[in-house]
């Protein structure tokens, strides 16, 4: 049998989401200045630079990280599993921008 887990969200924390994928992905494969990476985990750093980017530009540059590091993702959710004694094979995960449009048919 298989299953799907679909969780919506409807606010994200970015400095936070950066900070907990950084270990998990390429840190090339996130669009700041390395500076910025770097200093990720001082107090501050991530929400200063954030504060000059569109909210638009941030939704793209989680999708396109995320995107391009899956199969990491992937292999450390097994690993999380393992250790929680829960034996399960993730073949697939996705996460995509979820837009509010309605179309009105009449």
């Amino acid at each position: 049998m298989k299953f799907e887990l679909k969780i919506d969200i409807d606010e994200l924390n970015y400095p936070q989401a950066i900070r907990a994928l950084l270990p998990y992905i390429k840190k090339e494969d996130l669009p700041i200045p390395d500076v910025v990476k770097n200093a990720a985990e001082t107090p501050g750093v991530l929400e200063n630079f954030l504060k000059f980017i569109p909210k638009e530009k941030q939704d793209e540059m989680i999708l396109k990280a995320f995107e391009k590091n899956k199969v990491r993702i992937i292999a450390k959710a097994h690993k999380m599993a393992d250790k929680a004694g829960v034996d399960l094979t993730i073949s697939d995960i996705s996460l995509t921008e979820q837009t509010d449009d309605v179309i009105v048919i009449n």
